[in-house]
């Protein structure tokens, strides 16, 4: 039986802390009634695989509900974050035996959070 191991890329990691007004904003999106507020993640790290150009991504929330995404944020090299935007959630499905789903936004950039490595999260 062959293992399934994959090669692992490094995580770009950049970090940024989410502003009062923007985390305010993503919280508003939560649909009502779903028992517990929602609450965004405020310390940002970038989760697509190591880059030199383009934007940085994080994930800032989860939105419940069929085909509803996920909130996150980008921003540029050198400044804070832009803004928020809801993405659809990338279908990607690791090989057996790993099977676990990607956990970035459809049609990201670079390796899938399966195949990426980060010092931070062991």
């Amino acid at each position: 039986m062959t293992t399934f191991v994959p090669d692992l890329l490094p995580v770009c990691g950049a970090r940024r802390r989410l502003p009062d007004r923007l985390a305010a904003a993503a919280e508003a999106l939560a649909p009502p009634d779903t028992g517990e507020p929602s609450q965004a993640d405020r310390d940002l790290r970038c989760v697509l695989q190591a880059h030199t150009a383009g934007d940085h991504h994080a994930y800032v929330m989860h939105l419940d509900g069929p085909d509803t995404g996920s909130v996150w944020v980008r921003w540029g090299h050198a400044e804070g974050p832009l803004g928020l935007v809801v993405l659809p959630d990338c279908r990607a499905l690791a090989p057996e035996p790993l099977d676990e789903a990607c956990c970035q936004y459809a049609e990201h950039p670079g390796g899938h959070c399966y195949e990426l490595t980060d010092p931070w999260q062991p």
